[in-house]
């Protein structure tokens, strides 16, 4: 998928989670889940999020390619233990979690897919979205259209 689609899918993700949480500073939760719904493609070094961390990204993508280790749920976990045993539960890591989590979620709908369990399996969960193709610019602007939504309700 494009930065823009798992941008606008973040911030879904993070509108719609306001309803079950207790968010002191909306729009520093919302800011944090959107920028969480980046960083598994941190691991190509071809991304728009990797040519911003290209050094890393390089290690990355040279240590464990793209839609491997990043796109599987143990780096929610490495967060979800970072957040919740080191520094204390806090809002901060429940919007990591959710934005991360919504960048799994959508690129599970994508042809090449994740494999959720990497590396203990290798097994895909592959959907029927081409990125960049017409199904994910439709999905882009129905997102973006229920973003504008629950944007004017919350605010």
């Amino acid at each position: 998928m494009l930065l823009r689609t798992h941008f606008v899918f973040g911030l879904l993700a993070g509108l719609l989670s306001l309803k079950y949480l207790n968010v002191p500073n909306v729009y520093v939760f919302l800011i944090i889940a959107c920028l969480a719904s980046l960083m598994p493609d941190m691991d190509k070094e071809e991304s728009k999020v990797g040519k911003r961390v290209k050094p890393l990204s390089w290690v990355l993508e040279k240590l464990f390619g793209h839609r491997n280790l990043f796109h599987s749920i143990f780096p929610l976990l490495a967060i979800l233990a970072l957040f919740f045993y080191v520094l204390g539960w806090n809002v901060a890591g429940a919007a990591m979690l959710i934005g991360y989590a919504s960048h799994l979620l959508i690129d599970s709908l994508n042809f090449a897919g994740i494999a959720p369990f990497y590396p203990l399996s290798t097994k895909r969960i592959v959907g029927f979205v081409k990125t960049g193709g017409i199904v994910e610019h439709v999905l882009f602007f129905i997102i973006l259209i229920a973003d504008a939504v629950l944007l004017l309700r919350t605010f």
